[in-house]
C-alpha cells in the first residue's frame, strides 16, 4: 500500500522535486515495516537527523533533516536514518518489538537489507575505525545485519542483553 504523506508548512517550502526524492526513499523502505500505518506527516528539522512521533489517536509525524547543500542540490537523510525512525513507528504499533534506541537499532538492522544500511548504527557500539570505513565494501553492513538477526533469535530464546551481545560480537567479527 503506498504511503499517504502530508507535509508540514516548513516541508512545503522545499521544492516538489526534493519532497519527491524523500517520498521515494520512504516508499522504498516502507515494505520493511508492515506494522506502520501508511498515513504520515513529514516535517523538516535541522536539530537532529530524525524524530518519530505517534499521538494517542494514532497519527504519525516523522521529522527529518533534509536541506539544501552546496551546489543547490538537496541532502536527504540516509536510508539508515529513515529506517531507524520507521522502526520507532513499528515499535509504537507492535507488542513484540521492545522499546528503546538500542533495540530500535538491532531490529532495524535485522529488517533492512545490507544495501540499505548506508551508515553504521547510531546507538550500538561500532569501533571508531570501522565507523570511518563503513562504506568500503558493504562487509560491515552485512555483518551488522546478520548479527542483528542472531541477536533477535537469542532474545526470543530468553537472552535479555541481546544488544550488548551484538556489540561484543560485532567487535570480535569485524
Amino acid at each position: 500500500m503506498p504511503l499517504k504523506i502530508s507535509w508540514t508548512r516548513k516541508a512545503m517550502e522545499a521544492p516538489e522535486a526534493a519532497r519527491q526524492g524523500l517520498r521515494e526513499r520512504l516508499e522504498r523502505l516502507h515494505e520493511y515495516f508492515p506494522e506502520i500505518k501508511p498515513e504520515m506527516r513529514i516535517g523538516i528539522t535541522r536539530s537532529c537527523d530524525g524524530l518519530a512521533f505517534m499521538a494517542t489517536d494514532g497519527t504519525v509525524k516523522l521529522m527529518v533533516d533534509m536541506h539544501r547543500s552546496r551546489g543547490n542540490s538537496w541532502k536527504f537523510p540516509t536510508y539508515w536514518t529513515l529506517g531507524h525512525e520507521l522502526m520507532h513507528l513499528a515499535q509504537f504499533n507492535s507488542k513484540g518489538i521492545p522499546s528503546g534506541e538500542r533495540a530500535c537499532d538491532v531490529y532495524a538492522l535485522a529488517r533492512l537489507p545490507p544495501k540499505l544500511i548506508d551508515e553504521p548504527p547510531t546507538y550500538l557500539i561500532v569501533p571508531p575505525g570501522i565507523r570511518k570505513r563503513w562504506h568500503e565494501n558493504g562487509r560491515y553492513a552485512k555483518l551488522a545485519h546478520d548479527l542483528a538477526i542472531e541477536a533477535i533469535i537469542k532474545r526470543r530464546a530468553g537472552m535479555r542483553r541481546y544488544a550488548s551481545w551484538w556489540d561484543d560480537e560485532f567487535e570480535k567479527r569485524a
